[in-house]
C-alpha cells in the first residue's frame, strides 16, 4: 500500500485544520514537542509545516497533498492545483505608513 505524504500548517491556520482532521478521521494525535501528526489511517503520513513551506514542498514532490493559504500559493508562485477552499483562516491585508508621512488613506498615497 503507498503511503499518502500531507502537509499541513502550524500557527495561526492549526486550529482549524485540526477541527477538519477530526471531522474526517476517528482519531487524530499529535506527539508533545513534534511536528508528526497520526490519524486512524496508517496509510497517511502527516506533518505539520510553516503554512509558506507548503506549496512548494507539494509543488517539488515531497508531499502529495497539503493545506495552506491561497495567498502562500501566489506568492510562491508554486506549480500545484488548488482542489478546494476550505473557508477558514481568513487574512487581512493593511498599508501602513508612518504619521509623519502627508498621506491620511491610500488614494492620497497613489
Amino acid at each position: 500500500m503507498s503511503n499518502v505524504k500531507f502537509a499541513i500548517p502550524k500557527g495561526s491556520l492549526e486550529d482549524a485544520t485540526f477541527k477538519l482532521l477530526e471531522k474526517a478521521w476517528t482519531r487524530v494525535n499529535r506527539k508533545s514537542r513534534t511536528y508528526r501528526v497520526y490519524l486512524d489511517d496508517p496509510s497517511i503520513t502527516v506533518k505539520m509545516l510553516r503554512p509558506q513551506e507548503i506549496p512548494t514542498l507539494v509543488a517539488e514532490g515531497l508531499y502529495d497533498v497539503g493545506i495552506t493559504g491561497k495567498d502562500w500559493v501566489e506568492e510562491t508562485n508554486s506549480d500545484v492545483e488548488s482542489i478546494l477552499d476550505l473557508e477558514y483562516g481568513k487574512i487581512r491585508l493593511v498599508v501602513a505608513f508612518p504619521d509623519k508621512y502627508r498621506y491620511k488613506n491610500l488614494d492620497e498615497m497613489v
